[in-house]
């Protein structure tokens, strides 16, 4: 195909775009895609989504190829996308599914502002640890931490984590042989996937993110108006109980400035709320 009967993305319809984005972002982020995909995201004919995965293929030949053990296309190592991506929008399809118009550019209904900004994670890494995650397999990686420094960590991630101040992966940690959280921009390369995890790795047997446990948070005694943080997080009777997953309660906790102390502090203005011990 010369260049000039070569398909250009930028001559493609608004819908048509709409479609090869998704099935790009599936790719990318999740490690395959196929028609029926297609087909429950747009309700398409099977020939029109062929039609969709033939285009794509036209405008980026070395970026899939077809893997008959599971039916599906996936991203050959030469992939390079299509699209750009912003990893607050890769975040969001993933944590909260597909709105509409998702290829097209982005306009605030009101002024909206985020003084409080998180790291955001870089957008090669982020797809290659969600593509570990939807397709459960471990991972092999260079991460630098604090303590340790530089060094190689195989792991097997099941869940992305946003605390609030960062970005994190929770993960099987192979080398420390316990499920631990890592800073996804820690990550300084990504070595590639490897085998399929163990039972013992798997999501199913983190037993403290399995875990739901209870808060019971109440305004921190040292304020001197403590109706109004009532008032501000809803509380009934003076009191805000919560459950959360026993991994993430030191995030929500430090993120609300809570009081973890079994005698609250005397100290007037450094907490809003004190956590009650059962």
């Amino acid at each position: 195909m010369n260049d000039s009967t070569k398909p250009k993305l930028e001559e493609q319809s608004q819908p048509q775009q709409e479609r090869l984005f998704y099935l790009e972002f599936r790719l990318y982020f999740l490690g395959h895609a196929n028609r029926s995909d297609l087909q429950k995201r747009f309700g398409l004919k099977e020939s029109s989504a062929s039609r969709d995965i033939a285009l794509y293929k036209k405008l980026a030949p070395e970026n899939v190829v077809y893997d008959y053990g599971i039916k599906s296309y996936i991203p050959q190592d030469t992939f390079v996308p299509l699209y750009s991506y912003t990893a607050t929008q890769v975040l969001t399809a993933l944590t909260y599914g597909f709105g509409d118009d998702y290829a097209g550019p982005k306009f605030p209904e009101i002024a909206t502002e985020s003084p409080s900004q998180t790291p955001l994670p870089f957008i090669p890494t982020l797809a290659a640890i969600t593509r570990a995650i939807h397709k459960q397999q471990a991972l092999s990686v260079e991460y630098i931490s604090e303590t340790k420094g530089s060094r190689v960590q195989a792991i097997v991630p099941h869940a992305l984590i946003n605390s609030g101040t960062r970005w994190l992966v929770r993960a099987y940690d192979r080398g420390q042989e316990s499920f631990n959280d890592f800073v996804i921009n820690r990550v300084t390369k990504v070595l590639g996937e490897s085998d399929a995890p163990q039972l013992h790795e798997l999501k199913e047997s983190d037993a403290d993110w399995n875990r739901i446990i209870n808060l019971t948070l109440k305004p921190h005694p040292a304020l001197a108006y403590p109706d109004a943080v009532a008032q501000e997080f809803g509380m009934h009777g003076g009191v805000l109980k919560m459950t959360c997953r026993a991994a993430l309660e030191s995030y929500m906790l430090s993120k609300w400035n809570v009081d973890m102390a079994a005698t609250p502090s005397t100290e007037v203005g450094k907490y809003q709320l004190w956590l009650v011990k059962p």
